[in-house]
């Protein structure tokens, strides 16, 4: 999961499951996933300056946004949104199926765009044989989970009637991928000569309630086992992990010293991902080390860090976590957040990525600059799209920042969002809308909205003592277990069921993530109401959810699972 400007992933599928958010997540939370090898660059100065744009000295060629601007180029396929009518007309036509799974932030999503589907017998085999679709990550947060694996960008293949032939991890080179395309009735033959699986594997069977203290215990265990006692972090790729830092200090907060050394060493890395002229922290580092950014900057992580720079300060008495946590509180004011007070999704690395008849300024040029410098050249694209699962993260980590300084500021802000939400984004039935980027009403619903604004809120009334907060939590808790519930396993559904899903998309996914979300929203209710129902109901999702595969596929992301356990009182301490 390197980032553009280091090229130092030593193999293709370097990508990390951290974005189990930026829905991502994750979900997104997610990762930009760059070409498996290429020699790096000299530094990170600008080349000389052109009409097309400015890269860092010693950017390979083939993967220069700028330069392949000034060669010019057209697609000569046309990408289809995520639809039911676009796998229909798959099916329709007998053509095969490519999903691009992109983020509005990423990188080398848009190196991809500027090269490899650029490239004339790459857009001729698409225009010819197939069905291109295209979904944004933190648009389509089910389609994220389903697919964090291998993005972003993720390239996934599919038969003409949407059974999966292959997933492919993050930037493909035009030669990879016209290899990839020439395979297709090969790998397709092979899928129908493939014996079906039967039966549920071991590692998929859940877990039994009564052993889910074990199994908080064991993934305690897990995660020290991912800690970097020389670096800081959990893991090689430097991920600003909020979660696991918080889970660390609640562990400090029962006594245990080297958790606190470990959030406390974490978190002064982390600081080093923060922008130190606007504010806000970066995704990620790569090489090992903390000092070798990747600039987009999602709204779960800057929420995770928020609070959990706050919280140590509570720990600690160390007036620089405080001030960290402002900082990150005044980016979201300054640049998440729009007019009416919602908070937004992200902010892109680079200036002018979306626009090919743009300049581009890729980040690593554009974030040595200062303020003045910066915004001669242009602002880097803000996704404006309002969501209640963004929304209450910043409400929950506001109220954590209020929680720990008095001060009066962040609390109001939450309000501000919340409110608005409400208004905005809220039935009366508690089901929460995910408006379309065109404004129309999307027919499905997501659990990422649910569990995160349904926590932002409870968390306000907590730190609000009013009513109307705390109903509005229980509204939302009441429509995600109505139409979320999966029957069989307890566990909460990523969206909706869609009627008309076909192949592999029939199959519904129980992501962890938005569980653990879920989970948490159950624990706030049962603190604010005093019903055990929403603290037993909590633990049979988390039950539901606790599967060998499961766990395993969690890595070291494994805070917010933790922090769920422990707020459903089940973590043995």
């Amino acid at each position: 999961m390197a980032g553009h400007g280091s090229w130092q992933v030593p193999y293709h599928g370097a990508c990390m499951r951290w974005l189990r958010l930026p829905l991502a997540l994750p979900f997104a939370l997610l990762a930009c996933v760059p070409p498996a090898s290429r020699p790096p660059p000299t530094d990170t100065s600008a080349t000389p300056a052109t009409k097309h744009g400015l890269v860092p000295e010693g950017t390979p060629p083939q993967v220069d946004i700028a330069r392949s601007r000034a060669r010019g180029g057209e697609q000569r396929f046309t990408w289809s949104s995520w639809s039911a009518e676009s796998l229909a007309r798959a099916k329709r036509e007998g053509k095969y199926i490519l999903i691009d799974g992109a983020a509005a932030w990423c990188h080398w999503c848009h190196v991809m765009d500027e090269t490899t589907y650029l490239d004339p017998e790459v857009g001729r085999v698409l225009q010819e044989r197939f069905v291109t679709i295209r979904f944004d990550v933190d648009e389509h947060p089910d389609l994220a989970e389903r697919y964090i694996d291998w993005g972003w960008p993720a390239t996934i293949l599919l038969t003409p009637d949407a059974r999966e032939l292959g997933k492919y991890r993050g930037y493909l080179p035009p030669d990879e991928l016209r290899e990839i395309l020439g395979g297709i009735d090969r790998a397709a033959a092979a899928l129908d000569a493939a014996p079906r699986a039967q039966g549920v594997a071991p590692a998929d069977k859940p877990a039994p309630p009564e052993a889910l203290g074990w199994i908080a215990a064991r993934l305690g265990l897990d995660m020290n086992r991912y800690y970097d006692a020389e670096q800081g972090g959990w893991g090689r790729q430097k991920v600003p992990i909020g979660w696991n830092v918080l889970f660390e200090l609640r562990r400090a907060a029962h006594g245990d010293d080297e958790a606190r050394m470990r959030a406390v060493f974490t978190l002064g890395k982390h600081r080093l991902l923060i922008d130190p002229v606007w504010g806000g922290i970066y995704q990620y580092s790569v090489g090992g080390v903390w000092d070798d950014p990747h600039f987009e900057k999602l709204m779960p992580l800057q929420a995770a860090n928020l609070e959990a720079f706050a919280r140590a300060h509570a720990l600690t008495k160390d007036p620089a976590l405080l001030a960290d946590a402002r900082k990150l509180a005044g980016y979201l004011d300054r640049f998440l957040s729009n007019s009416e007070g919602a908070f937004l999704v992200s902010q892109d690395a680079d200036v002018g990525s979306h626009d090919r008849q743009a300049r581009f300024v890729d980040g690593h040029v554009y974030y040595q600059l200062g303020d003045a410098e910066r915004r001669a050249l242009g602002i880097p694209r803000v996704d404006d799209s309002v969501y209640g699962y963004e929304n209450g993260l910043a409400i929950a980590a506001l109220c954590a920042l209020h929680e720990v300084t008095g001060d009066a500021a962040p609390l109001a802000r939450a309000r501000r969002a919340a409110d608005g939400l409400l208004r905005t984004h809220v039935n009366d039935d508690g089901s929460v809308r995910r408006p379309r980027p065109d404004g129309a009403e999307r027919k499905g619903r997501y659990l990422a909205d649910h569990a995160g604004l349904g926590l932002g809120l409870a968390r306000l009334a907590e730190r609000t003592g009013e009513a109307s907060y705390r109903e509005a939590a229980v509204r939302i808790a009441a429509a995600l277990d109505r139409d979320f519930t999966d029957p069989g396993s307890g566990a909460w559904m990523a969206s909706t069921p869609d009627p008309a899903a076909v192949g592999v998309f029939a199959r519904q996914e129980r992501p962890i993530s938005p569980n653990a979300l879920a989970a948490r929203l159950q624990a706030a209710l049962h603190r604010l109401t005093g019903d055990e129902a929403y603290r037993e109901r909590g633990r049979r999702a988390l039950a539901g959810l606790a599967t060998p595969a499961a766990l395993a596929a969690q890595g070291r992301m494994l805070g917010e699972l933790l922090l769920a356990m422990d707020d459903l009182e089940l973590y043995p301490w």
